[in-house]
């Protein structure tokens, strides 16, 4: 956890001032709260899911965009006006996956050939904007999921910046998540009929380091949380497909 001081730092930090900071955290330090409560506070919540410590930030937010950012990750000093300038101007814009920059534990700069070729697969080289299909998105396996070639669109949560509206439409899904919170950002704001835009400016650091989920998991650690997300992440694909095929059946 000693990486959340780094974080909080770069969002305060910003160009573009934030309207709220609220940080998430299951234990008490008074040197971040201080560094908070000019710009927020801090809400302490125990889980081990991500899934429960994300929804309660969405929910005690108050603004129509939220930037998300992991403990362990950092943001560009521009990233909050880049963020306001595209939801400004992308119709119908649901979603925002920015491009981002491996680190690693000291904040040095990473390149592909440093790191394991899962990491450098997920960096997607093109702008592309995305709207409808969510049929697409259905796999028929968790790992015929994991290895889908979509995770480039959305990967690393600290890179996403979201409406929040659709986020408190679907709060359970959001609480039910264990780790994929960001393949669970993506399917609720495309399942609503928003846009999803994934831009190649660089605006996150994306840290490796020996602790983070994404190398356990590459190390098989953590299947069944990994099976209960794709489950989660299936079963609002399959709502949406029933609404459409049942306009008048209630959503769930």
């Amino acid at each position: 956890m000693h990486f959340l001081k780094h974080a909080i730092k770069s969002v305060v930090n910003q160009c573009r001032r934030p309207d709220e900071v609220i940080v998430v955290m299951s234990y008490r330090d008074r040197e971040v709260e201080e560094l908070v409560s000019p710009h927020g506070y801090v809400i302490h919540r125990v889980s081990n899911r991500v899934g429960p410590m994300w929804a309660t930030g969405i929910k005690e937010s108050t603004g129509d965009v939220i930037a998300f950012l992991d403990d362990d990750d950092e943001w560009l000093a521009g990233k909050l006006g880049d963020v306001e300038r595209v939801f400004s101007t992308v119709d119908d814009l649901g979603l925002y996956h920015n491009a981002f920059q491996f680190i690693d534990e000291s904040g040095r700069a990473l390149s592909c050939s440093e790191l394991h070729p899962y990491y450098c697969s997920l960096v997607l080289k093109d702008r592309v904007i995305v709207k409808g299909g969510v049929d697409r998105y259905l796999r028929l396996s968790y790992l015929d999921w994991l290895t889908a070639d979509y995770w480039a669109l959305y990967y690393n949560t600290s890179s996403l910046s979201s409406l929040r509206d659709p986020l408190i439409k679907d709060l359970d899904v959001v609480e039910r998540t264990n780790l994929y919170s960001d393949a669970m950002f993506f399917i609720i704001a495309l399942s609503q009929g928003y846009v999803i835009l994934h831009d190649t400016v660089v605006l996150t650091k994306y840290r490796i380091h020996t602790g983070q989920t994404s190398r356990r998991i590459l190390s098989k650690e953590f299947t069944d949380l990994v099976n209960m997300d794709y489950e989660l992440f299936s079963s609002v694909i399959r709502r949406t497909l029933d609404h459409f095929i049942n306009p008048s059946h209630p959503e769930k």
